[in-house]
């Protein structure tokens, strides 16, 4: 007779536990642009279907690369109480931050364009986010609108937050930048070990530039301490990974 062995998870958890890593990526880009459209766009009818997969991504994402809880900490007090302001914006900058760093670790090796491209998108936000929180929206909408290219945009944010009290703005718009000008800048003429050695600078910089992110919305008076108090642990988990083979 033919034994049957008994699972112990049911299908979902088994198929959430094999997910590879661009599975995870993929809903959890998803679902962050989701959040940007509702917050920003076009309100969603179905929000609570919204945040139960955004949830679920951030911990399947937390569990992928053994990130203790640093993840899905700074995540589930916002989905299960969910409020568009302030939490919306914050949660966004969170999972792009997070998200950003997970997918530009993951892929260094194999695609380190790919890689310094996901650091670049993840310093703008930052600069979008920390221009809002001055209030300082035409900046925003001057390098969006093309009037203003990135350096000159990060160069007027910094004046800004000079003004308003922000220490190390200067230093935020030279890390800012030197991330954005890795991909911008990218010779596809390099050699293998050159391209993967710049985007391990961008990685670096990119989650310096997060640090600085978050002193500054102490100075601005906008800091809060979920999600990101549990930003920071969340990199450092994601940074051990570097040294990591894929």
């Amino acid at each position: 007779m033919k034994l049957r062995v008994r699972q112990p998870y049911g299908p979902e958890t088994i198929s959430r536990a094999m997910a590879t890593f661009s599975t995870i990526d993929r809903r959890l880009a998803d679902a962050v642009q989701g959040l940007h459209d509702h917050l920003w766009h076009a309100p969603r009818k179905d929000e609570t279907v919204l945040l139960r997969r955004i949830e679920q991504s951030a911990v399947a994402l937390d569990r992928y690369v053994r990130g203790r809880g640093a993840i899905s900490s700074g995540v589930r007090p916002l989905t299960r109480r969910f409020q568009k302001v302030p939490g919306g914006a914050d949660l966004f900058e969170f999972l792009t931050v997070v998200s950003s760093l997970a997918g530009a670790i993951e892929t260094h090796r194999r695609k380190p364009k790919e890689a310094a491209h996901r650091c670049s998108r993840a310093v703008v936000s930052l600069s979008i986010h920390l221009a809002s929180a001055a209030d300082r929206f035409d900046l925003v909408e001057a390098f969006e609108g093309g009037t203003s290219d990135f350096l000159g945009f990060t160069s007027a944010l910094a004046d800004v937050l000079e003004q308003k009290g922000v220490v190390r703005a200067g230093e935020f718009k030279r890390v800012a930048n030197s991330v954005y000008d890795i991909h911008a800048l990218w010779d596809d003429r390099g050699s293998k070990d050159g391209h993967q050695v710049a985007a391990v600078a961008a990685i670096g910089s990119m989650a310096y530039a997060a640090t600085l992110f978050l002193a500054a919305l102490r100075e601005l008076g906008r800091y809060q301490e979920v999600p990101y108090g549990r930003l920071v642990p969340a990199m450092r988990r994601l940074l051990d990974r570097l040294g990591a083979h894929p």
